[in-house]
């Protein structure tokens, strides 16, 4: 079966949609022929580059569409099954794949169209099974913790972890790009003090040379690091409210969450009302470390790798292929 994912990262959009969407890619061509739909902007060329890149990186086959005939293109694409991962849809473009593929799904985060005309619908979030969809009698619904796609390396990764009485190597990871410069508000309110500074630059970061200033022995930045080996370095990750955050419950690292755009709102308000860690606001992450107690940190090590069990990705793969199966 013959397999196309919608899916962009980039300059202003972030690399989650991507990042989910490859590993889940990995998963389905083991049965399936997969590739990737990528939009490019002739105007801007670099919009897109970063999840191109990253998509090519994990050898997967790329077709193009000019985003502003995205709708014209894509239906003149060969595939049985589109599977999208996108804010920039609606219901139009739903039904236009409903009536041009065998089938369709989609991720969705925040319930982006009143209706979806779909096959299944992918929410892996914590808050994703109560949010009322409005959907087809026979739409699949893979919706909460159970779907929580995480990369190989953050599956099955159960071993006790050795909590520091004293913070001293904090991570800051604020996605694939840093459209308000949040990376650099978070480093002002520490590099002068007694921490050392992990600092994670996404690939669609675009002021990099200012960051490069704060550079020292207690400011490091990473490019294209392994997330797993400096979660497991720091005693506490700032990060913001999106895939990190799953991966870093995956492995009992003590976090504070922030939101760093509107998307990311339902996640932080649900980390906060059950206590899956901290949250807070850009500016008052400071206060928030100073006041974070030994036991606290102690106790989310301890309770978060139980949340997730690692095989959500393994789980959307067998409704697919059932799916397929099936048609």
């Amino acid at each position: 079966m013959k397999i196309g994912i919608r899916a962009d990262g980039g300059l202003g959009i972030g690399m989650g949609h991507i990042v989910r969407c490859v590993t889940l890619a990995k998963e389905l061509r083991k049965r399936n022929d997969v590739f990737f739909i990528c939009k490019v902007n002739k105007n801007t060329p670099n919009k897109y580059l970063p999840g191109i890149n990253f998509i090519l990186k994990n050898n997967f086959k790329i077709k193009e569409i000019d985003e502003v005939e995205l709708e014209k293109e894509i239906i003149k694409i060969e595939a049985d099954c589109i599977i999208t991962d996108s804010y920039d849809v609606d219901e139009k473009y739903f039904n236009l794949l409903k009536d041009n593929f065998n089938f369709s799904g989609c991720f969705d985060d925040e319930k982006i169209c009143e209706y979806f005309n779909v096959d299944f619908i992918i929410n892996q979030n914590f808050y994703g099974k109560y949010i009322k969809y409005n959907i087809n009698n026979n739409t699949r619904m893979l919706l909460g913790s159970d779907y929580i796609i995480l990369r190989d390396e953050f599956r099955n990764t159960k071993e006790e972890r050795i909590i520091n009485k004293e913070i001293k190597n904090i991570m800051i990871t604020v996605g694939g790009s840093d459209y308000d410069n949040n990376t650099e508000k978070l480093i002002k309110q520490f590099w002068r003090e007694n921490y050392i500074l992990h600092v994670v630059i996404g690939s669609g970061f675009e002021n990099i040379d200012k960051l490069k200033k704060y550079e020292c022995d207690k400011v490091k930045l990473y490019f294209n690091v392994s997330m797993k080996d400096l979660m497991q370095l720091s005693d506490i990750c700032i990060s913001s409210c999106g895939t990190t955050i799953y991966e870093l419950i995956a492995l009992g690292i003590p976090f504070i969450g922030v939101k760093v755009v509107e998307n990311q709102e339902m996640l932080f308000d649900y980390i906060y009302e059950y206590s899956l860690g901290e949250v807070s606001e850009i500016e008052d992450v400071y206060n928030k470390i100073k006041n974070l107690t030994y036991e606290r940190r102690l106790e989310l090590s301890k309770k978060l790798p139980n949340i997730i069990d690692g095989s959500g990705v393994e789980r959307i793969t067998n409704v697919i292929n059932n799916l397929i199966d099936v048609c």
